[in-house]
């Protein structure tokens, strides 16, 4: 398959760590130990803050299985594009049986955080998606993962058109790196076309400009279109439920440790965290944003 990067202008390497090269120690005190950044899975009955940990790893562990990455399987090599603090990699190959792990992250700061795990069976790369490559047959993946990373990966500032065309991309690169039937776990926020009113245009112009700058939440019909061909579709869920949740507990650990969050990283930012966490939180209640996961096959 021959893969042609198209026209475009991807959201700045900077604005994308404004974001997430805030320190380790402070994430940690907004995420809890799992340092997981997407919806958990919580049970009926469960404490939103108490069982933080648990409905994340529970969702960690229903993405393996979707992928087929368990103990016993053929799924050994796996790729996490957008990794995040390693936490997926880890599980994968210390619980799921996977014998090697490469995440990919512009976070220098959260590539920091993978190697002081010391799993040797990860591999953390501070490089964009679209510069990454297999070097050849024998390093292509049984299975791949992108958790709530692909909303910072085209920029808002293009037509829909070349938009579509910067997700085909995407999904190419991930279709090059992948054996054919290998699985494709895509957990991603997406934006419904609803009328706005005052309020939230200002709160989504916040996060346009204060938080993430440059970086588009996509459409659905956006991402069907540039996967079309490349994957068939085993499933789609729409978990915004899950990520509001996430996002309450979250602003629950922050308050309860907000002088502490203060002293680390100043007011601002703390000021900053609170609102865009508040937004997306009600915005997800309000339907106005998904959070799908989506199950795909490489053809």
């Amino acid at each position: 398959m021959t893969t042609v990067a198209p026209k475009s202008v991807d959201p700045e390497v900077d604005a994308i760590r404004h974001h997430y090269e805030v320190s380790n120690d402070f994430y940690r005190l907004l995420l809890g130990p799992t340092m997981m950044y997407s919806g958990g899975y919580w049970q009926e009955g469960e404490d939103l803050v108490g069982h933080l940990d648990q409905a994340q790893e529970r969702k960690l562990d229903t993405f393996a299985a979707l992928a087929g990455v368990q103990a016993g399987s053929d799924a050994k090599r796996v790729l996490d594009i957008g990794c995040g603090w390693g936490t997926m990699l880890n599980r994968l190959t210390t619980i799921h049986g996977a014998e090697a792990g490469v995440g990919l992250t512009l976070s220098r700061t959260q590539k920091d955080f993978i190697t002081a795990l010391g799993n040797d069976k990860i591999t953390t790369l501070v490089q964009s998606w679209a510069d990454y490559q297999v070097a050849d047959e024998s390093e292509k993946y049984d299975a791949a993962f992108c958790i709530n990373a692909l909303e910072h990966f085209v920029s808002s500032n293009l037509p829909p058109k070349e938009r579509t065309k910067r997700y085909r991309f995407f999904f190419q690169q991930v279709a090059n790196a992948l054996k054919p039937g290998a699985k494709f776990v895509l957990h991603t926020m997406t934006a419904e076309a609803l009328p706005m009113n005052r309020a939230l245009l200002d709160d989504l112009k916040f996060l346009q400009r204060s938080e993430f700058e440059g970086c588009h939440i996509p459409h659905l019909s956006e991402l069907s279109a540039a996967a079309e061909g490349l994957f068939a579709v085993d499933e789609i869920v729409n978990e915004r439920e899950s990520f509001a949740v996430a996002c309450r507990a979250w602003l629950k650990l922050l308050a309860a440790r907000r002088d502490e969050a203060v002293a680390m990283e100043g007011e601002e930012v703390v000021a900053r965290f609170e609102r865009y966490l508040d937004i997306f939180a009600y915005t997800l209640e309000d339907k106005f944003f998904n959070n799908f996961r989506v199950t795909i096959t490489r053809r």
